[in-house]
């Protein structure tokens, strides 16, 4: 889950994300993909150093939108 929403995170193609019960490994996958769905992010799942990188690459791309 966390590969998926960084390498999605600064898209903007449409992603899909698609599983199937079979998929399911551990039932925590299915609370993840359910807090992701209701609230839009997954409780802790990115850690301090994370966040810093995720908003360095994500910078250009939203001083592109505010220009637009």
């Amino acid at each position: 889950m966390k590969t998926m929403l960084i390498e999605t995170g600064g898209n903007v193609k449409t992603t899909v994300f698609l599983f199937t019960d079979t998929q399911i490994k551990v039932e925590g996958q299915v609370e993840d993909i359910n807090n992701l769905l209701n609230t839009g992010e997954i409780p802790n799942i990115f850690g301090p150093e994370d966040k810093g990188d995720i908003c360095e690459k994500i910078r250009p791309v939203a001083k592109l939108e505010q220009k637009a």
